[in-house]
């Protein structure tokens, strides 16, 4: 703290470090979304094509964003069988809208109905339906989507994110309602926050005391807080103090955190592999961003 109690300002950035940042929230985030999200999204939904238009068009449908979620957020922290359950649910969802219609799915009191269908499911594929994990995903993601449709507007899980965002600039509410579904936790509901305001270009609408809620933690992004963050003690900081801090400083560096933290992820998966060649990959990153464009 400062004289009478102020805070110290912010240590400057060092514009290497932007720049890394900038190729991380750019050209990384967009081979993210390339290769990790808009064909698993399309999958999901069933959809023909996996372009940006397609994609978002799909998921403003109440019907293929719940699909969407159950396809590639709901058991994203599970184990191998993550895409089974995944599909079970998504066709237990298409069996219950084929026999009952979407408005009549959406306008029932709870989401039993699907329940039944993916224990039924199980039963029929000679699976455990394992109702301790799978019914608070299974029947509180349609509930959410039942409680938003009572709210009017025709708004899908997806964008009652954004409409929230675009009325409000807030995401907390949406992030407490998700984790509040047994089974959903918040790094499944950051992930998904994150793809929304990203694929809907909606983030700078974002209060930033709730841009925090668009960094879901993963080893890579704890990897990078100690290079790009200028600030003692980050060796075994806490995840919300790892995403605190992103949030704060991609701000200052004025580029998206959404993307920075697919970006992330993405260099370290498809480049680095190895946490143990993390700090080398980056340095490589680094000097080819400094580079001048002629070369």
């Amino acid at each position: 703290m400062g004289p009478r109690g102020e805070r110290e300002p912010s240590p400057p950035l060092d514009p290497l470090v932007v720049g890394v940042m900038r190729k991380l929230a750019t050209h990384m985030a967009e081979r993210y979304a390339h290769d990790f999200l808009l064909g698993r999204l399309r999958r999901s939904m069933a959809l023909g094509t996996d372009d940006l238009e397609t994609v978002t068009a799909g998921l403003e449908n109440p019907y293929f964003a719940l699909r969407a979620f159950f396809g590639h957020y709901a058991y994203a922290r599970r184990g191998k069988d993550r895409d089974e359950i995944a599909s079970l649910s998504n066709e237990a969802l298409s069996r219950l809208v084929s026999e009952r219609g979407m408005d009549d799915v959406l306008t029932a009191p709870d989401g039993v109905a699907l329940w039944t269908g993916f224990e039924t499911l199980c039963k029929e594929r000679g699976r455990k339906s394992l109702e301790a994990q799978n019914r608070g995903p299974v029947q509180g993601m349609l509930e959410l989507a039942q409680e938003i449709h009572r709210l009017g507007g025709g708004l899908s899980l997806a964008t009652w994110v954004v409409d929230g965002v675009e009325r409000t600039g807030r995401l907390e509410p949406q992030h407490l309602r998700i984790v509040d579904i047994r089974g959903v936790g918040p790094k499944s509901a950051s992930t998904f926050l994150r793809d929304m305001v990203w694929l809907f270009d909606v983030e700078e609408r974002v209060d930033p005391s709730d841009r925090i809620f668009l960094q879901p933690v993963d080893r890579w992004l704890r990897a990078v807080v100690q290079y790009v963050v200028p600030e003692p003690d980050l060796e075994e900081p806490a995840d919300w103090i790892v995403a605190g801090k992103i949030a704060k400083y991609t701000r200052r560096a004025g580029v998206s955190g959404a993307g920075f933290n697919m970006g992330v992820t993405y260099f370290g998966q498809r480049v680095v592999g190895k946490p143990e060649a993390f700090a080398d990959a980056l340095r490589a990153l680094a000097s080819a961003s400094a580079r001048p464009p002629y070369e």
